[in-house]
């Protein structure tokens, strides 16, 4: 069965939730995502419960912007304890193409979900290499605004991802053109 956690990046600032001795990761929090009305809670696991009431190991309010969903990927390049990628994280993708000749290509994109094809999918490509290969185009900026999913990509040879930010943190990864 397939894990189901969520991130966000709580409202509270870093010196207000070590204050309250919270455990966080530079604000960020991974458990389960709660809606009260329009207003997203991260709450972690239920230490007890009874009919009348249930109690978190903690709940923090977050940022809308900023939630993301565990895709199953991970990023196997930190070997001691690989990072999990969350939809809303840019992410770099190392593989090997086969065009006649095996080519060696880097992506840069974000990962998303969509439900049309109900898989995790990578948009925001910038890699013109990728584009022709799969036979897309790129917008203004160079970059992708189609979604290709993710297992597509490990159809096309081998491929592992990395980390480098996510669209809440780190929109300037987005700018410019592929220096790929």
């Amino acid at each position: 069965m397939r894990e189901i956690k969520f991130k966000g990046k709580a409202m509270m600032t870093n010196a207000e939730l070590d204050s309250m001795h919270f455990i966080h990761d530079n604000g960020w929090f991974v458990g389960n995502l709660i809606q009260n009305g329009n207003k997203p809670w991260i709450a972690g696991d239920i230490v007890e419960s009874d009919p009348e009431y249930i109690v978190h190991d903690f709940w923090v309010r977050v940022n809308e912007k900023s939630i993301g969903q565990f895709t199953g990927l991970k990023d196997i390049e930190q070997f001691d304890k690989p990072k999990e990628l969350y939809t809303g994280d840019i992410v770099s993708m190392h593989q090997f193409l086969f065009d006649g000749e095996e080519v060696e290509n880097e992506i840069v994109g974000v990962l998303d979900y969509d439900e049309e094809v109900a898989a995790v999918c990578l948009t925001k490509m910038n890699n013109k290499q990728i584009q022709r290969y799969m036979g897309y185009g790129s917008d203004e900026n160079g970059f992708k605004q189609e979604k290709i999913p993710v297992c597509m990509f490990y159809g096309l040879h081998e491929c592992s991802w990395t980390y480098l930010g996510n669209i809440y943190e780190n929109p300037e990864l987005l700018e410019g053109e592929s220096h790929v």
